[in-house]
């Protein structure tokens, strides 16, 4: 009994010997690395300035942007950035943004860089300098959400400042050398000290203008305009992304991301109270950026699988499978599928078009 035992393994030893030999065994490697969903994920936190203001980053990066609590990491993101299995996440945003504990759970599912600055404008100026291509840069003001999206709805790339007006009879001006100090007349509080190019007496007005190191010299606020800067017409430019007659995608201060998922449709934005007559075709993401975020992401992951499986095939009849084929592999890796909401005759015009 104990020969024929010593046959069986000795037999086993070479059968395996023989199977890891061949050629065939290429696919199992002990420790591989698995692949990402996508290769880049950005983290901002629940706030629209800096999900805006990295958009243009994370489009060229082929990535998504996930939105969080400045100080937790919500589960149902962390479940999100699991299944993705990303090989970096982006911080945007300082560790009051996004703090040091969200960075150090992140640091479980992938390596971790953060992009920031001491204010959104250093942020968005940090950013900026990152791009590959960059459009007409326009100088905006970074606390106006409609003003910021008036000027990406026209295809340039806004540059956040800060612009302060004043009423010149409640501020106390002490101009010494290149400086300026302000004070608040009432009760003599210091407001703050400026670089004397920064700051502009017109009628009425006492403006301050905080811009970042990036040359720009076009404006869509009339205010920074003062400074020099050529003022931008928002009312006689013409809308970008027509690939779409019907469909626009509703974007608000609590839903940012779907700026994103706008480049990637090249869809137009819906601002509400900017346009009317496609009432009947507007696709909404929710009012909680969190949601939001994970909702346009997930859109995002299944029509880049969608595409991926499409692949070269003309035949639209094809393209139903491929979505459902696309929902099934995601469903598998735990991605919330059940979020996908873009309209199949969206999809279909978006596959046309490419």
């Amino acid at each position: 009994m104990v020969k024929w035992n010593n046959i069986f393994l000795v037999a086993l030893s070479f059968t395996l010997l023989l199977f890891f030999s061949m050629g065939s065994v290429e696919g199992i490697v002990i420790g591989e690395e698995k692949p990402s969903l996508v290769d880049t994920v950005f983290i901002t936190n629940d706030k629209w300035v800096d999900a805006i203001a990295s958009t243009e980053y994370a489009y060229e990066s082929g990535g998504i942007i996930l939105q969080t609590e400045s100080n937790e990491l919500d589960p149902k993101v962390e479940s999100l950035i699991k299944a993705i299995e990303p090989k970096k996440i982006v911080i945007i945003g300082g560790p009051l943004a996004v703090s040091n504990n969200v960075e150090n759970k992140l640091k479980e599912y992938g390596t971790v860089v953060r992009i920031w600055g001491p204010t959104r404008v250093e942020t968005n100026e940090n950013i900026l300098k990152l791009l590959k291509n960059k459009n007409t840069l326009v100088l905006v003001d970074s606390t106006n959400f409609s003003e910021v999206m008036g000027v990406i709805s026209k295809g340039y790339t806004p540059v956040y400042c800060f612009i302060t007006r004043y009423d010149p009879y409640e501020v106390i001006r002490v101009y010494e050398d290149n400086k300026v100090k302000l004070y608040n007349v009432k009760n003599r509080r210091f407001i703050g000290e400026y670089d004397k190019e920064n700051v502009l007496e017109i009628p009425g007005s006492i403006l301050i203008l905080k811009c970042p190191n990036i040359s720009a010299t076009y404006s869509s606020n009339r205010d920074i305009c003062e400074f020099g800067y050529s003022l931008v017409d928002l009312n006689s430019s013409t809308t970008i992304y027509c690939n779409s007659t019907k469909y626009r995608l509703l974007i608000s201060e609590d839903s940012p991301t779907v700026l994103l998922l706008s480049k990637y449709l090249k869809i137009p934005l819906y601002i509400e109270g900017r346009e009317e007559g496609h009432e009947n075709y507007i696709i909404e993401f929710g009012e909680d950026p969190i949601n939001s975020s994970i909702n346009v992401a997930v859109n995002i992951l299944i029509i880049k699988k969608t595409m991926e499986l499409q692949g070269g095939n003309n035949d639209p009849s094809n393209l139903e499978q491929s979505l459902n084929e696309a929902k099934t592999q995601l469903w598998s890796k735990n991605i919330p599928v059940e979020r996908y909401n873009i309209p199949y005759t969206c999809l279909e015009e978006y596959w046309r078009s490419q």
